[in-house]
C-alpha cells in the first residue's frame, strides 16, 4: 500500500523535480494499491476478530523476528483475514518508536506488476521512500546513475527485480536502527510457485541473519500451500451471510438458513458469497425459505464442483465461452469499454467497418449494460472492479480461473463446438482460446475506421477506438501462445490479406503512435516475413517461402534500421527459422543492417553459432 507523500520535499528550488521524486515516479505503478482498495475483500463487521486472539498471533505478535504463515483453502477469505490484520496493527495504539508498516496485495487476475516480484518490491521501496528518503540514498544514487547511463526510465530501461529486492533487503538493517518494521503480503501463490518459493526462503534468510537490535521485524503472509496457522470462519461467514441479507433485502434471514449456509461452506468464503446471491434472487422470487434451504443442501460443496454448476447453467454457451477466454487469457485485465468491443467482433466477424458492428442487435450501448452482461454470461463468477479512474473485468476470485484453466474451458468448448478428444488436452483448449483473441485482435485492426482515424495522436485514437491498445499490442502474444501449444496457424497470412502489405503497414504505424518506445514496437518498414521470422511463426513463413520464387515476397526485405528477416532470426536464436530461410529462401547471410552487422555476426554474438548450417558457412566464404 502506498503511503502519502505530501510530508516530502519533492521540487527542487527552480520548480523541476528532485531526484527523490522522479525515482518515486519510476517506482510507482498505478494499480499497486487496487488489490488492498478492492471492496470484495473488505471484512464484514464483526468479522475477522479471532484472529487477534488465535495463540499463534499472539506469539508471532508479541517475537523479536517472527514469520507467520497464514494458509487456507482457496476462497476460503485470506486476503479479507490479511487486510483486518493490517488495519488493527495500523490502527492499533503505541508505546514506544512507531513502526514502518509496509504491504503489498499480489492479485494473479491483475496487471503484471500486481502479480510478480518486482511489483513487490517497487512498491515496498516507494512505500519506504515516500515516508523515510534520506535511508534510502543508494537507491536514488543509482536511480540517477541508470537515468545517465541509459536515459529516460519506463522508456530506455527498467528497474530489474533482483537489483531492488537488493535494495530493500539493505534497508531492513539500517531501518530496526531506530523503528520496527511490520510487513504483510498478501496472496504470496499467486505470483507463482517458484517465485512464491524464492520469496519465503530470502525473507527467512534475512530473519536468520539480522543482527539483534530492540526493534522487531515481523512478516506476515498469507498463501494457500504453507500451513501454519488454521483459518476459523465459522462466525465470521455467519456474519458475513447477515450482512448481505440486511444490505439486500427487507427480510430477516431464518436463522436456520443462515446456519446452513454457514455449515455447507465449510469455512469457504467464496462458496458461502456464491450461494447467497443465488438465495438472494430465490428470495426476490417469492420462493419459500425451506425451498430456499433445500436447495442450499443440494448445492455441491466443492468449490469446482459448484463452478461447473455453474458453467453447466450457462445460457448462451458461445458467447459465455468468448468472455471467460477474454477474461482467461488477456494480456492484462481489460476495462468493460474493451470488453464491449471484444465481445462483438468475432474472430470469423463478416463485418468491415466497426459502424456494421454496432448495428448489430445485441451490442450493447453503453457500459452499465456491459456489466450486466458480464454478471449473466459468466453467472456471477466474474465482475467489474475500479482500477486507475476506469473499471476492469476480472474472475470474483483465483480459483475461478484456476478452474477454467484447468476444466471449465474444456466443458464449455464440449458443448459448443470441440470434439472431446481435443478438449481432454488441455493445452490445446488453452492454444485455442490464444487462437481466437489474436483472430479477433486483428479483425478489430482491419475494420475501415481504423485506415481513417479523424485524429493521429495517442489519446485521440484510444478515445476513438477504445480496444486499439490493445490489439496492436497483444495479437503477437496472442499469435505466439497458441503456436507453442500447437495450433496451426497456416491462416495467418489470410487474415491480413497478404501478399499485400497493408494491413502489416498499418499495425505498425499505430504501433509507433500508440506505445512508440516499447522493445516490441515495429520498426518502420516491418513486413510480414519480418514478422514471422522474428516471432518464430514456421507455418506462414513456410508459405511465405513456397511463393517467393514467384516473386510475392522479398525474403531480403529491409526495415528502416537495415534488418533483413534472417538478421532477426539469427539475433534471437531461431534455429528452425534460419534453416528454412537459408535452404528454402537462400537469404543473404552477409546483408549489413544500419550498423554493419550481418545475420551471422549477430548469431556469434548472441551465442547461436550452433543454429547455422554448412549453407550458410559456406555462403559466408563465398562472400568473404
Amino acid at each position: 500500500m502506498t503511503a502519502n507523500i505530501t510530508n516530502i520535499d519533492i521540487k527542487n528550488g527552480d520548480g523541476t523535480s528532485s531526484p527523490i521524486a522522479a525515482c518515486l515516479e519510476s517506482l510507482f505503478f498505478a494499480e499497486m494499491d487496487s488489490r488492498y482498495n478492492d471492496k470484495n475483500i473488505k471484512a464484514a463487521g464483526g468479522t475477522c476478530e479471532w484472529l487477534f486472539r488465535h495463540k499463534n498471533y499472539e506469539r508471532w505478535a508479541a517475537r523479536h523476528r517472527d514469520l507467520l504463515w497464514i494458509k487456507g483453502k482457496p476462497g476460503s477469505g485470506k486476503s479479507t483475514l490479511l487486510r483486518h490484520a493490517l488495519e488493527h496493527v495500523k490502527k492499533a495504539p503505541r508505546i514506544g518508536d512507531r513502526p514502518f508498516i509496509l504491504s503489498f496485495f499480489f492479485h494473479g487476475r491483475g496487471d503484471k506488476l500486481q502479480k510478480t516480484p518486482l511489483g513487490l518490491f517497487q512498491s515496498l521501496l516507494h512505500q519506504v521512500l515516500s515516508q523515510v528518503p534520506e535511508t534510502l540514498p543508494d537507491l536514488v544514487d543509482t536511480f540517477q546513475q541508470h537515468c545517465q547511463n541509459k536515459g529516460e526510465p519506463g522508456k530506455d530501461w527498467q528497474w530489474d527485480p533482483n537489483e531492488l529486492q537488493r535494495f530493500f533487503e539493505s534497508w531492513i538493517p539500517r531501518a530496526l536502527e531506530s523503528r520496527p518494521v511490520w510487513l504483510f503480503v498478501d496472496a504470496l501463490d499467486e505470483c507463482g510457485e517458484d517465485n512464491a518459493v524464492d520469496l519465503v526462503e530470502a525473507f527467512k534468510s534475512l530473519l536468520g541473519e539480522l543482527t539483534p537490535t530492540g526493534s522487531q521485524f515481523l512478516i506476515c503472509f498469507t498463501c494457500r500451500h504453507y500451513p501454519i496457522l488454521e483459518l476459523d470462519y465459522g462466525k465470521d461467514i455467519s456474519a458475513y451471510v447477515q450482512d448481505r441479507f440486511s444490505v439486500q433485502t427487507a427480510s430477516r434471514i431464518p436463522d436456520t438458513t443462515r446456519q446452513a449456509i454457514t455449515d455447507c461452506a465449510s469455512g469457504i468464503f467464496m462458496w458461502a458469497r456464491l450461494v447467497t446471491e443465488r438465495v438472494l434472487s430465490l428470495e426476490r422470487k417469492g420462493e419459500g425459505w425451506k425451498k430456499i434451504e433445500a436447495e442450499i443442501v443440494a448445492i455441491p460443496q466443492d468449490l469446482d464442483k459448484l463452478y461447473n454448476e455453474l458453467v453447466q447453467g450457462m445460457e448462451k454457451k458461445l458467447a459465455s465461452l468468448k468472455l471467460i477466454q477474454w477474461i482467461c487469457f488477456a494480456t492484462r485485465p481489460l476495462s468493460l469499454e474493451e470488453l464491449r468491443w471484444a465481445m462483438i467482433v468475432d474472430h470469423d466477424c463478416s463485418h468491415k467497418s466497426l459502424q456494421q458492428c454496432e448495428t448489430a442487435a445485441d451490442f450493447p450501448s453503453d457500459s452499465d449494460i456491459v456489466e450486466r452482461r458480464l454478471k449473466t454470461l459468466s453467472r456471477g463468477l466474474a465482475e467489474a472492479v475500479p482500477s486507475s479512474n476506469t473499471q476492469v473485468v476480472q474472475f470474483i476470485h483465483q480459483s475461478v480461473k484456476d478452474f477454467f484453466v484447468k476444466n471449465g474451458l474444456s466443458a464449455l468448448h464440449r458443448n459448443v463446438k470441440l470434439t472431446e478428444v481435443e478438449t481432454a488436452k488441455v493445452d490445446f483448449v488453452v492454444g485455442m482460446a490464444h487462437y481466437q483473441l489474436s483472430r479477433t485482435c486483428i479483425r478489430y485492426l482491419a475494420m475501415d475506421e481504423i485506415a481513417r482515424p479523424t485524429t493521429r495522436d495517442r489519446g485521440g485514437l484510444t478515445s476513438e477506438f477504445p480496444l486499439l491498445n490493445y490489439v496492436t499490442t497483444s495479437w503477437l502474444s496472442h499469435v505466439k501462445e497458441s503456436e507453442t501449444r500447437k495450433v496451426s496457424q497456416d491462416d495467418l497470412l489470410d487474415y491480413f490479406n497478404w501478399p499485400s502489405e497493408a494491413l502489416v503497414q498499418l499495425w505498425v504505424r499505430v504501433y509507433g503512435i500508440i506505445s512508440p518506445y516499447s522493445d516490441n514496437c515495429p520498426p518502420k518498414g516491418t513486413s510480414m516475413v519480418h514478422i514471422v521470422s522474428r516471432y518464430q511463426l514456421i507455418g506462414p513463413l513456410r508459405v511465405i517461402l513456397q511463393r517467393a520464387d514467384r516473386g510475392k515476397a522479398d525474403v531480403d526485405a529491409r526495415d528502416e534500421d537495415g534488418r533483413t528477416p534472417l538478421w532477426l532470426a539469427a539475433k534471437k536464436g531461431h534455429e528452425a527459422v534460419v534453416k528454412l530461410l537459408l535452404d528454402m529462401g537462400k537469404a543473404d547471410v552477409n546483408a549489413k543492417d544500419r550498423y554493419d552487422q550481418t545475420p551471422l555476426s549477430q548469431a556469434a554474438e548472441k551465442g547461436h553459432e550452433d543454429s547455422w548450417s554448412d549453407a550458410a558457412l559456406a555462403s559466408r566464404r563465398e562472400g568473404a
